[in-house]
């Protein structure tokens, strides 16, 4: 096989630099990118890899001008992988409009921007990967991590939509869904986001328990017993893109890594069918009375995940 060229996100640390190490060890070619990489990653730049700066929150004007340049950097482009993102913990009362916003901004329209910007590259060679960095915690969203949940959430199905919406033009689709790993992804992104993500503790006192409670059950359950390696991450996500690439039936569009990430899927999966079964009754009472009791067959084949 050929070495393939990927547009990496978030390159400068954590998961995105592990991405880089394992795609250059695979014999692919990199461009690697991220706010103020070309300081940061300058120590890289050689024939197989490239260096752009790229802040998926900027406007969608700067993200089409750094994805031009990196695709001109080696001529083409195969495989994109969305990893850019952010969390910080927040009651959701007293989460400011530039807190959400910003969540927002890195983790579902960043990766929509970029991914806007790509495709008419891919479609002009009949072919490449998109790949998003997802989240188990978007299946069960925890207490004053709510805003990362949601995003993480939206960006899953967004890669859904994405992938029904590109079949048949050569382009796969796929989000990975990691469960917890050590990474720099709750560090703040600058000196601007100080005062957004360094008040994790709650100011209104009738969160403080339960906080603490929570906080308690990562520093003493989670943190010391996560199961996921950053190393081993990278390896499968991009062990797996790869072989997409020469596979008739591709990648399936959402893909589980991690025990702890599966579950939570699992359990979300199993309480959701217990809630819709007990609650079938209700609503079943919204129907006309007319109505066929069963989804149209058409809409279901629209909305499956399985094709």
């Amino acid at each position: 096989m050929a070495p393939l060229i990927w547009l990496i996100t978030g390159a400068t640390s954590g998961l995105g630099e592990a991405l880089v190490s394992r795609a250059l060890a695979a014999g692919d070619r990199v461009v690697a990118t991220g706010r103020r990489a070309e300081e940061r990653l300058a120590h890289l730049i050689s024939d197989n890899v490239a260096v752009v700066d790229l802040d998926v929150s900027a406007s969608r004007e700067h993200i089409e001008a750094q994805v031009k340049k990196a695709w001109e950097s080696f001529g083409r482009i195969d495989i994109l992988v969305n990893n850019a993102g952010v969390s910080a913990p927040k009651a959701i009362e007293e989460a400011s409009d530039e807190f959400m916003q910003h969540i927002f901004d890195v983790n579902v329209f960043g990766p929509i921007r970029v991914t806007q910007a790509m495709l008419p590259y891919f479609r002009s060679q009949g072919c490449g990967s998109v790949a998003f960095i997802g989240a188990g915690v978007a299946w069960a969203p925890i207490s004053f991590l709510a805003h990362y949940s949601a995003s993480k959430a939206a960006l899953g199905r967004f890669a859904e939509g994405l992938r029904k919406e590109l079949r048949g033009q050569g382009i796969h689709c796929t989000v990975f869904e990691p469960g917890g790993f050590a990474s720099q992804l709750g560090h703040p992104r600058g000196e601007s986001d100080d005062e957004g993500f360094g008040r994790y503790q709650p100011t209104v006192r009738d969160y403080a328990g339960l906080f603490a409670d929570t906080m308690e059950v990562f520093a003493n359950e989670v943190a010391p017993n996560i199961p996921g390696d950053v190393v081993n991450l990278a390896g499968v996500v991009v062990d797996l893109v790869r072989s997409s690439e020469g596979m008739a039936g591709q990648l399936p569009v959402r893909v589980v890594l991690g025990s702890d990430s599966l579950a939570l899927v699992r359990q979300k999966c199993k309480e959701q069918l217990e809630l819709a079964d007990g609650f079938e009754h209700v609503s079943r009472r919204t129907d006309r009375g007319d109505a066929n009791a069963l989804c149209y067959d058409g809409m279901l084949g629209l909305t499956t995940m399985l094709s």
